[in-house]
Order: C-alpha cells, then structure tokens, then sequence
C-alpha cells in the first residue's frame, strides 16, 4: 500500500511541474528528486522560458495566442504527467545527452593522461 501512494504522490509532484512556478518551488524544496521529477522540471522550465521569450518579443502581435499555446502544452504535459504516460521530447533530451557525453569524454581523456 505504502508503494502504491508512493508512486501517486510522485505522479502528482511530476504534475505539479506543468503549473506556473510550482516547479521552481519544487526544485528547491525536494529532497529526493528522480530522474522523472527532474525530466519534468527541465520540460517546464524549457517551456516557460521560451513561452516568456516569445511573449516579450512578439508581445505587440499575438501575445495572448502565444498565451494560449502556452497554457495549452502545459495542460497537455500536466494530463500525461498525470496519467503516467512516459513523456519525451526528443531535441530536449537529444541536447542534454550531447551535454553529458561530452563531460564523459573530456573525463576519460583526463583519466588516459593520468594513466599514461
């Protein structure tokens, strides 16, 4: 039973990401972040910058369309976060994976050189 609310409590923080601000309030406040908490952070985050991005530059044309669009992916984030359905956007997580594979290469190069 415990397990059971366990991963509902963990499947409502992962919603929680997709309302505005409370990921922040999350992150700083989780002590046991998963690996899928801090999926979800990054995809809000990622969302919330580039929504705010182009609001500011765009805000004189169609500000309350961006708005909409907006709210719109974050509903739909929130559902599957919700539902427990497996969320992926691949050029999010195409360029963190980049990030980290370069980091295990300059590693392994320091560790050749160490090791002669």
């Amino acid at each position: 039973m415990s397990e059971n609310n366990k991963s509902v409590n963990d499947n409502s923080k992962n919603a929680l990401c997709y309302i505005p601000l409370a990921a922040f309030f999350i992150y700083f406040t989780e002590t046991k972040k998963t690996s899928e908490l801090k999926k979800h952070i990054k995809y809000w985050i990622i969302l919330f910058i580039g929504y705010s991005l182009l609001s500011f530059l765009l805000w004189w044309l169609v500000w309350w369309f961006l708005f909409i669009i907006y709210l719109w992916i974050s509903w739909v984030l929130w559902y599957k976060a919700y539902n427990w359905e497996e969320i992926n956007i691949s050029f999010i997580d195409n360029f963190d994976n980049k990030k980290t594979d370069k980091n295990k290469d300059s590693s392994e190069k320091d560790e050749d050189i160490l090791n002669f």
